[in-house]
């Protein structure tokens, strides 16, 4: 008896497209998923060395708070360099000047972040 290919091959073609199917549906899913983990946010460890010590964990939502929490730490930084134990609305000119210099190098590469500069020092007027 003579066998008709055709009716064979058409459950392969069909097992093909099932599989191709599922996995479009998993690399979907994978995307869905990578999505959602670039949405979580960002997460602040303080690390200090002298004395060495690691602060708690804190989520940061978006880049720009992420931003404004760096901009606020090389000022703290700039702060507690000069031995001076004031907040960023008590800074000197000079301390300012150093403040300033130093966010140059982060702003000049985030522009779209340099009205967080000025959101700092809004306190000071």
């Amino acid at each position: 008896m003579h066998k008709d290919h055709t009716t064979q091959a058409k459950p392969k073609k069909d097992e093909r497209e099932e599989v191709l199917k599922e996995i479009r549906q998993l690399e979907n899913r994978q995307k869905i998923l990578e999505n959602k983990q670039r949405k979580v946010g960002f997460v602040w460890l303080a690390i200090g060395i002298n004395p060495l010590y690691v602060d708690t964990g804190r989520r940061i939502e978006s880049a720009a708070d992420l931003c404004h929490e760096c901009l606020d730490d090389v000022a703290m930084d700039v702060l507690y360099m000069t031995g001076n134990d004031h907040a960023i609305e008590e800074a000197d000119p000079l301390e300012l000047a150093e403040i300033k210099r130093r966010w140059k190098l982060y702003i000049d590469q985030l522009p779209e972040y340099a009205y967080l500069c000025d959101e700092l020092l809004s306190s000071r007027k």
